[in-house]
């Protein structure tokens, strides 16, 4: 059964959705200005409570309805085939505007968007060349640089969740795509720029949509990887990455999350820092700027220099992490952001 939330400002405690779902019901529209607004959210089919992706496009909409004071809803569909209904009947519906959230919608809005021009559409992680749709793209590679900064510099140091004699470190992807491997590129070149001897293992869970759902995959492939001597091991795979969490829990290694400040929402896992992706503020900048007449189509792009890409603070590892660490990161952001240094996007560009 498909799920519908209909909310005006339903808040996620700690990034988890905690709201019962009901029967779908008739968005509310407001004018804010010179523009109509009733703002749209279809998830992957990942669904709220995945503690990064989908769960922040929600806060991202519920910080602009609650702002506004109008209504919004999400969608959440069960299979990838559900998208271009969805996002139909939304527009059918008057939603203002609509986003898809993952670049697994780029067939689906290319397709819907052409037939209602009068709608707004938004996609996450996709370019779409429409000009009633706004793609909202991150440089991930430059967060995972900074992950991989910190990994390659961890993987050296004698701690309770390290060892130095191995120095290898691991990434799991979830579905294999162009998407995710920016992710692990630019891991993979942030170790081997302070690294250079480390030996990095890099795994996908899968090849399609499911692999983002799939934390037993994902614990079966972080025990394979710390069994090969990796002590710190990143991950961009959504939802399956409670394996990993799980597995760093179990055997006493480090993690590194995605998408949002994982440690907080998983205080029991050594997640050492996060690699931070601001879909909230991509969404509800976009919502806002319906709702102000100041929607514009075309690629928007969010990175480290206009905060959209962070890595998260240390927490409760703070200690363990050496200063010479700490200002690794800080140089290298610096150096990202002026572009004395260059993150590549694919694999093949660190040959």
């Amino acid at each position: 059964m498909k799920r519908f939330l209909t909310c005006t400002s339903l808040a996620i405690t700690g990034l988890m959705a905690t709201t019962a779902w009901g029967s779908s019901t008739a968005l509310g529209s407001s004018r804010h200005g010179s523009a109509a607004i009733s703002p749209a959210v279809v998830t992957d089919i990942g669904g709220l409570g995945d503690r990064g992706f989908n769960d922040l496009a929600k806060v991202g909409l519920d910080a602009a309805t609650r702002a506004l004071k109008v209504k919004g809803r999400i969608v959440v569909p069960q299979t990838p085939a559900d998208y271009t209904n969805d996002l139909t009947q939304l527009a059918q519906n008057g939603a203002q505007p609509v986003f898809g959230i993952g670049f697994t919608f780029a067939d689906a809005m290319t397709q819907v968007a052409a037939k209602f021009p009068q709608t707004h559409f938004a996609i996450v992680d996709s370019v779409v060349n429409k000009p009633n749709v706004r793609s909202l793209v991150f440089r991930e590679q430059e967060g995972s640089y900074l992950a991989g900064v910190v990994a390659g510099l961890m993987a050296q140091q004698k701690t309770s969740y390290t060892n130095p004699f191995h120095k290898v470190v691991g990434f799991i992807g979830g579905q294999q795509s162009p998407l995710i491997e920016k992710f692990g590129a630019g891991y993979e070149q942030g170790v081997k720029s302070v690294c250079p001897q480390c030996k990095i293992l890099y795994q996908y869970v899968g090849a399609t949509t499911q692999a983002f759902s799939d934390p037993g995959r994902a614990e079966e492939i972080a025990r394979n990887m710390h069994e090969s001597g990796a002590y710190v091991i990143y991950h961009a795979a959504g939802a399956s990455g409670d394996g990993l969490f799980r597995a760093a829990a179990q055997q006493h290694f480090f993690a590194i999350g995605v998408n949002t400040d994982q440690a907080k929402i998983q205080p029991n896992a050594p997640i050492l820092t996060s690699v931070l992706k601001r879909v909230d503020t991509a969404v509800k900048t976009t919502i806002v700027d319906q709702a102000q007449g100041k929607w514009t189509a075309g690629v928007q792009s969010f990175g480290l220099s206009n905060n959209g890409i962070a890595l998260a603070p240390f927490g409760r590892f703070n200690a363990l992490v050496p200063v010479m660490v700490k200002s690794a990161v800080t140089d290298a952001k610096a150096k990202i952001i002026s572009g004395k240094i260059k993150v590549v996007t694919k694999l093949a560009d660190l040959k």
